[in-house]
């Protein structure tokens, strides 16, 4: 619900229902052996303003169901730390700015990564990566329909394919073209893109940090 595709978090008791029974589902070992439970990667992807219309209501409805981890964590009161604090703008607390030398650097790349499907995070609908890969998942389907109860056994074929296939072995293949992107750059043009990262920089992913601010307020209480 945190990310581009499946379903929207409308915060429906339904929805509500089914955190808590994910969350129960994964904690079951922990909880028969008696250890500590502690979430160290968790948290939604937001959208981006320049590339969906409705970024502004699909990101309060992901600070909202962030809002409902932490509720069902605290009710649980396990540890945590959240997926992230910093990145290049997909869902991090703060994020390198969109017109920092790194981002416009590599944004042609990024347009790539994204229609390719070449990363988990973030993957958006893509009609030539979803054309390869529905005929591959309906054949294996077919002649192996016990690959599906490959480990791990949560993942269906289409994303054990997206991760083996697109995410590794494609992916592994543009690192060259990646690379190209610095070829040639100075020392003071490196310096300005690792400057791009700098705290002051960076941008303030508001809605995000207030959320946190909130509920560290509220536990302090």
């Amino acid at each position: 619900m945190g990310f581009p595709t499946g379903e929207r978090y409308k915060g429906t008791a339904e929805q509500n229902a089914h955190l808590e029974r994910t969350y129960l589902r994964k904690v079951q070992p922990l909880n028969e052996k008696g250890t500590a439970i502690w979430n160290g990667e968790f948290g939604p992807v937001y959208a981006d303003p320049r590339a969906d219309a409705e970024a502004s209501t699909i990101n309060q409805e992901r600070y909202n169901l962030l809002g409902e981890q932490l509720r069902i964590y605290d009710k649980y009161n396990i540890h945590w730390s959240i997926w992230l604090y910093k990145d290049i703008g997909l869902q991090g607390m703060i994020y390198t700015s969109p017109d920092s030398k790194w981002n416009k650097t590599i944004q042609p790349f990024l347009e790539k990564k994204n229609h390719f499907w070449l990363d988990c995070w973030g993957r958006r609908p893509s009609a030539e990566p979803e054309a390869a890969l529905k005929p591959l998942v309906e054949w294996i389907d077919k002649v192996s329909p016990q690959a599906k109860e490959t480990y791990p056994t949560p993942w269906n074929t289409e994303r054990h394919l997206l991760r083996n296939v697109f995410q590794t072995f494609l992916a592994a293949s543009f690192a060259d073209e990646f690379a190209e992107l610095f070829r040639g750059m100075n020392e003071a043009e490196l310096d300005s893109l690792a400057r791009s990262f700098h705290f002051e920089e960076c941008v303030q992913r508001d809605g995000l940090n207030e959320i946190l601010r909130e509920h560290a307020h509220a536990r302090q209480a």
